[in-house]
């Protein structure tokens, strides 16, 4: 059974991962990205601002992944 504290406190890392990787995917399917103010930009419209997003979406999905395991290894290992 896992423990009640280490689910809600992987919770938050949890939902960043899934939609931070989730939109890092529907962006790079859909070969577009939000632009504030210009919406809908193709990656040839505005090369920068995709790779940006794409780039700063695969890091936070990586962080939070990151510090679930982190969280589970501690909590048995240490």
């Amino acid at each position: 059974m896992v423990p009640t504290e280490l689910i809600l406190g992987s919770i938050g890392n949890l939902i960043a991962f899934i939609f931070c990787t989730g939109y890092a995917v529907y962006t790079f399917l859909r070969k577009g990205v939000h632009v504030k103010h210009k919406g809908w930009k193709t990656k040839d419209e505005a090369p920068k601002t995709f790779y940006f997003t794409i780039g700063i979406m695969i890091l936070i999905s990586i962080l939070s992944l990151g510090a679930i395991i982190f969280r589970v290894y501690t909590y048995y290992f240490v």
